[in-house]
């Protein structure tokens, strides 16, 4: 690698680093909370000694989330699971605790049976938690054979769950964050972001603000699991969430050379709107585009600026109506426990089979080294298990740099520290401090949150061995080349065994987000909401998926690799927010005709590409220009003139689409 391309790339790894573990509204709360949890919980399993103190410390990583909500409902999904992992352990003991010839299909099918219902099963972390305790259950069997010790322990396993479990949904019913109030602060913020870069140029790329709308969503749709009374606004909700996310769209096409005049009240409008919103209080009249105005843009700014107008406008009535008396609950439409393709996808099988693979391996290659200090290498296969294998190298690689790094921080306490401990205070203290540094990268985003679980699942197991001060490093040496063998054979199954590329992914996303602006184009009738946040979230699915590719490091055959320089490298910010522009405008008298003809021809390219990105081979050359008829702008105004305009600028789009 050239020097320049070295440095480039360590510029690049420092600002994301940067950006990833940069303080942020509530993150602090959320690591003290994690901090304070793991202190309490490694205080009662000392005080009671009760076994797996280790395990105990971790559980509250696995099950803190950002509000109470979702803590609370991991907390009851992780619940059930142990307790119907835990007693169907004790029925199996029944029947294979002296059998391995039955026990080792019966762990065999548990692992399928689990790893097949994650993909396919609406409750599917709950068959993942099931699944991977009852197969580490079973595993005991070889460490204790004596089958009353072994009922024993795995009865202890239901409350080494339990206690962390309670401890960290209190703490965050008790101090956490309500999610109406987290939600409406990320509302304030993603508006107040717009605000400046309308005024002084966006400080964020685009992706930040699509990601902070898709959160948005989310943490909506679990705010009234808390608040009954928040359900019946739960479609205007929506509403607002997908405005702002367009606006973020059609934000980042505006040309650089946009006059202030045009830009300043659009600024004020997201400004008069989130004042509305955290005050109660209803929108006033929002900055008006005079037509002198309008007519002093370019045809490019144009569009954009009365799309981001119309946009706005649509922002500030759902404000007022949400404002007002809410109307009836939306119905909720049935909900189905298995996807409808859970039996016709031979992917979802394929999955569960290559997991199933690496976990038998994992085990058999312990037994028969009659090494069981490297169990961990069956729970690394079951959390680094992931659709593709772009995402399982992604994970894998979070979980070695982690491990590696609470491996050798675990290993200083251990040679330097806890000798000189002599008190649970002490301990409680060091864990808090480190709980907090994990807790700290274990809330960025997905691209980097796992590995701050795997430092402290290193350093907890490390550290936590037994009642006392630890002195052997054997446990953690151990425990790290348990993870090093997970981690190899899952790269090897999955690289292997019906190979699955990130890239596909990213184009089938990119596909999706085509076909969906195709759809747009030809909507008839009034703004149908959900539309354009379903394109927001497959454009965020794309970019991700196109990055985690870099990790399969060209492991998969050229057959599973087709097609890969091509697809998810389209402009498809651009397209969408194009898109979004035609479809806002005003109707432009006259021009019915040949404006359903431009849409048409538009739609069908955008349905054509999608099929073509799908199946990795190269796009169909842009649909040709219709010629606009002179008399059309002849005597209209600015605000419709711009209904042809943005035609001609999503036209222009598509053919710089095509030259990328």
């Amino acid at each position: 690698m050239p020097a320049d391309a070295g440095a480039a790339t360590s510029r690049g790894l420092l600002a994301f680093l940067w950006q990833e573990l940069a303080s942020r509204p509530g993150r602090l709360a959320a690591v003290a909370r994690i901090a304070a949890s793991c202190s309490l919980i490694v205080a009662i399993a000392m005080l009671y000694q009760i076994p797996l103190p280790a395990y105990m410390a971790y559980a509250v990583f696995l099950i803190s989330r950002d509000e109470a909500a979702s803590t609370l409902l991991t907390g009851i999904v992780a619940a059930l699971a142990f307790t119907i992992a835990i007693a169907l352990s004790l029925l199996f003991y029944t029947l294979d605790a002296s059998e391995p010839a039955l026990r080792l299909p019966l762990m065999a099918l548990s692992t399928f049976i689990g790893m097949f219902l994650v993909r396919t099963m609406a409750l599917g972390p709950v068959a993942f938690l099931a699944g991977f305790v009852l197969v580490l259950s079973q595993t005991l069997i070889d460490k204790i054979p004596n089958l009353e010790a072994l009922t024993r322990l795995v009865l202890w396993l239901w409350v080494v769950v339990m206690i962390p479990i309670t401890v960290t949904v209190l703490m965050n019913l008790l101090v956490g964050e309500n999610p109406a109030r987290l939600a409406r602060r990320a509302a304030l913020e993603l508006l107040q972001a717009l605000a400046t870069a309308l005024r002084h140029g966006d400080a964020e790329p685009l992706r930040y603000h699509q990601e902070k709308a898709l959160k948005l969503a989310e943490l909506r749709q679990r705010a009234g699991m808390l608040d009954h009374s928040l359900r019946p606004l739960a479609a205007l909700d929506g509403a607002l969430i997908e405005a702002l996310a367009e606006l973020s769209e059609l934000q980042t096409l505006l040309p650089a050379d946009t006059p202030a005049d045009a830009c300043v009240p659009l600024a004020e409008a997201c400004e008069l709107c989130a004042a509305a919103y955290a005050g109660s209080e209803t929108v006033p009249p929002l900055p008006h585009l005079t037509e002198t105005l309008l007519g002093s843009l370019s045809a490019e700014a144009r569009p954009v600026v009365i799309a981001m107008a119309e946009v706005l406008g649509r922002l500030a009535a759902g404000i007022d109506r949400r404002l007002a008396a809410p109307g009836p609950a939306a119905p909720v439409g049935p909900k189905t426990l298995l996807s409808p393709d859970a039996f016709t996808n031979p992917d979802h099988a394929r999955f569960a089979l290559k997991t199933t693979i690496a976990v038998m391996a994992a085990y058999v290659i312990y037994n028969a080294l009659d090494w069981s200090g490297i169990s961990t290498s069956v729970t690394t296969c079951f959390f680094v298990a992931l659709g593709s294998l772009g995402e399982t190298m992604h994970k894998l690689t979070l979980r070695l740099a982690g491990a590696s790094i609470g491996g050798l921080a675990g290993a200083l306490c251990i040679v330097y520290l806890l000798p000189e401990m002599t008190d649970i205070g002490q301990l409680c203290l060091l864990i808090g401090i480190v709980a907090a540094l994990c807790g700290w990268v274990a809330t960025s985003s997905d691209l980097l949150s796992y590995a701050g679980m795997q430092i402290a699942f290193a350093f907890f197991m490390g550290v936590l061995q037994d009642y006392g001060p630890s002195t052997d490093l054997t446990v953690l040496r151990d425990r790290v080349a348990g993870i090093l063998l997970g981690n190899v054979l899952m790269s090897l199954v999955f690289s292997t065994l019906w190979p699955t590329s990130a890239v596909d992914r990213a184009r089938g996303a990119t596909a999706k987000a085509l076909r969906m602006l195709a759809a747009l184009l030809t909507e008839a009738g009034p703004f149908k909401p959900g539309s354009r946040i379903a394109v927001v979230r497959a454009l965020v699915d794309a970019r991700k998926y196109a990055g985690l590719a870099a990790f399969e490091l060209r492991m998969l055959p050229a057959p599973a690799r087709r097609g890969e320089a091509f697809g998810y490298a389209l402009p498809l910010d651009r397209l969408a927010g194009a898109t979004f522009a035609v479809v806002d405008q005003p109707p432009l008298a006259g021009t019915v005709g040949w404006v359903v003809e431009a849409d048409g021809a538009t739609s069908g390219w955008l349905a054509a590409c999608a099929d073509h990105v799908a199946a990795g081979i190269a796009t169909a050359r842009p649909p040709t220009p219709l010629e606009i008829p002179a008399a059309l702008l002849a005597d209209a105004p600015a605000s419709l003139r711009a209904s042809v305009e943005a035609r001609q600028f999503l036209q222009s789009e598509i053919e710089n689409a095509v030259a990328v």
